[in-house]
């Protein structure tokens, strides 16, 4: 049997036996990455030299420790540091002895961003958080931010640099500032500097297309005096521009003459038709690395695509395509389904609980444990419950939209309400008109909620589903403005879509209580996931439902993608169309054996046409691939190329 040495291909073991000096290995998919940096960690090791590795999470960081461990010795495995540039950050921090605690806790980020007046802001306080994330990512802070001048940023400054003051004051610091603090204290102090890269010898950075400015920096710095940098990745999977993703540096990196570039082309998890597939939606890129794929497994089914009418019918044709598979004995885990946004997996996870599939979710929540989703159906029941006379009669319903939308009504308040409607004997319902709240604002807001409550209550005779009273409710409480000016602004975060989905699958159930039924039967089924989970840590036996983000560096024999159109992928509120492209790109290299592709003809009540990346894919040419016996040698002269250099700043 073939050591992990022995079964290295030829690029391979290039990058695994570089020498020293700067290098950067493009990676493309299912080209055997991890083992490469695995194994080139523990070759140093054997050597006698110190390594550092950063992976961009905190799972692969154990995988890849563990990966180590098994190759080298127990009293040398120490030589080998592997972690997240997070928790690096943390360790140079602790070690300098910097006081602070890591600010964790959602309702406290929330709470001060609120007392620094963000919440007035154009996007709320998630849309101030998101932003002041970004900027923090592309190396900006409260003290070097510079406003554009307008009213707005103004007041978006003033707004940060409270919310920066409030959490010095209570020795707060978020994820993103260990970043920064590390970067500004080994830039700052040189002998600081010099005393933590002294400790390595070698650094390894793993995904680095997914990196930003500040972390880069900070590599650089502890890579500074020995130059022995490699940085490993693939810019055809950077998918995180809008978090502030820094590629540049890379191409940079890897154009310098200086650096020595290796090449993993070879493709070992996917057939010839998926590679085929995938290379002419990249190729569509005209600005990326060229990487010509080596495909070392055979033809393989050709990639199907179908197009359906909406998400349902799509999703029952998925289901039952998924049904045969299990059927003609492919196990569920090894099936994955993938989508470009969240709102997509409201209309599979409804069906396959319909249909008895049993599925995982790689984001945490399901569709309808999302906040502004929970909201909407808090009303839906509330108006279920209300006149069951042998019930609350929809109290916990009304208490649990109190703030849907925020209305600013404390908990207190909830609790008033309550006593003084048991006092009496009553239903909260039967009393919100005579109850007195202790201030003037809080009044008001019980008042303007009993108004959209009796006004809703007046229209829903007259609907003809469920997805009218959902309509109703929107427009009476002003939802879609609450939802737009608290906002997050994220990508793969659109809520609004998420309720627009929301009201669409209801249209299909002709009364609120047939609804309701068919979210609890999705619920019951999450509930049931949750506690096999609890149960036991092995895989579970299940299809897995994720985004195009969260499917990235993982892998599945059948790879089912949805919903590629217009408006869905890419995205409606789009960019960087190169980086929806490489979403689609990474989605289909997750395939090993099977790739369905499926398009729908409307969305959210919308016509959509099929997505631009499929027609532009269909009209190139066919891509020359290599055949597998086939080798593209580096000359010589380019294999020896080496020296000291850093990136210029």
């Amino acid at each position: 049997m073939a050591t992990p040495w022995e079964s290295l291909s030829r690029n391979q073991k290039s990058a695994v036996l570089h020498d020293t000096g700067p290098s950067a290995v493009f990676a493309g998919p299912g080209s055997g990455k991890t083992r490469v940096v695995t194994l080139r960690a523990a070759q140093l090791v054997m050597q006698g030299k110190s390594v550092l590795v950063t992976t961009f999470t905190n799972d692969a960081t154990q995988e890849m420790r563990h990966r180590v461990e098994q190759l080298v010795d127990k009293a040398n495995s120490s030589r080998a540091h592997v972690t997240t540039l997070h928790s690096l950050c943390l360790s140079i921090l602790r070690k300098r002895k910097v006081v602070f605690q890591l600010l964790t806790d959602e309702f406290q980020r929330k709470s001060l961003a609120e007392a620094a007046q963000a919440a007035e802001l154009n996007g709320g306080i998630g849309g101030f958080l998101s932003l002041t994330s970004f900027l923090k990512n592309q190396g900006k802070t409260a003290a070097t931010y510079q406003h554009d001048g307008s009213s707005e940023d103004r007041d978006f400054l003033f707004a940060w640099r409270d919310y920066e003051k409030r959490k010095a004051e209570k020795g707060l610091r978020e994820f993103d500032d260990l970043i920064l603090d590390a970067q500004s204290l080994l830039e700052q102090d040189e002998s600081v500097r010099k005393s933590f890269a002294s400790v390595y010898s070698h650094i390894i950075v793993d995904e680095c297309q997914d990196m930003n400015a500040p972390q880069y920096a900070i590599v650089f710095a502890l890579g500074k005096d020995h130059k022995n940098v490699m940085l490993v990745g693939d810019m055809d999977q950077s998918l995180y521009g809008f978090r502030g993703a820094d590629t540049e540096t890379f191409r940079r990196f890897s154009n310098h003459p200086r650096t020595v570039v290796y090449e993993l082309r070879e493709n070992y998890r996917s057939t010839r038709s998926i590679i085929h597939f995938a290379d002419s939606i990249i190729r569509q890129d005209e600005e990326r690395h060229p990487l010509v794929f080596l495909p070392t497994r055979s033809e393989g089914d050709p990639v199907q695509w179908h197009r359906f009418s909406d998400p349902d019918i799509e999703a029952i044709a998925v289901g039952e395509q998924i049904l045969r598979l299990h059927k003609n004995g492919a196990n569920y885990l090894d099936m994955a389904l993938l989508y470009r946004t969240n709102a997509q997996s409201e209309a599979i996870e409804r069906n396959f609980a319909a249909l008895e599939i049993p599925y995982t979710m790689k984001e945490s929540g399901d569709f309808y444990a999302r906040r502004e989703i929970q909201g909407l159906l808090a009303y839906l029941h509330f108006f279920a419950d209300k006149d069951n006379s042998g019930a609350t009669g929809g109290d916990e319903w009304l208490l649990a939209l109190l703030n849907v939308p925020n209305r600013k009504l404390s908990r207190v308040i909830g609790g008033q309400l309550r006593n003084y409607a048991e006092i009496r004997g009553k239903r909260i319902w039967e009393v919100l008109a005579e109850f007195h709240a202790d201030s003037l604002q809080a009044q008001k807001a019980l008042r303007s909620l009993r108004e959209e409550l009796l006004a809703i209550t007046a229209k829903l005779p007259a609907i003809k589903d469920a997805g009218e009273a959902i309509k109703i409710i929107r427009r009476a409480t002003y939802f879609d403005d609450w939802l737009k000016k608290s906002e997050k602004d994220e990508k793969d975060n659109d809520r609004l879509q998420n309720v627009q989905r929301m009201q669409s699958a209801a249209s299909h159930y002709a009364t609120i209580a047939e609804y309701l039924a068919a979210v609890q039967k999705v619920r019951d089924e999450s509930a049931r996931r949750k506690a096999e989970r609890a149960k036991k840590r092995k895989k579970e036996e299940a299809v897995t439902l994720c985004t195009g983000h969260s499917a990235k560096g993982l892998e599945w024999r059948f790879v089912f993608a949805i919903g590629w159109s217009e408006q869905i992928l890419p995205h409606h509120k789009a960019e960087d169309i190169a980086e929806e492209r490489r979403i689609a790109y990474v989605m289909a290299t997750r395939a090993k054996d099977r790739l369905v592709i499926s398009s729908i003809e409307s969305w959210n009540d919308a016509i959509t046409e099929p997505s631009r990346f499929l027609m532009q894919a269909q009209m190139l040419p066919t891509a020359a691939l290599p055949n597998e016996e086939e080798k593209i040698e580096r000359t010589e002269q380019e294999e020896l190329i080496g020296g000291l250099f850093l990136v210029d700043a």
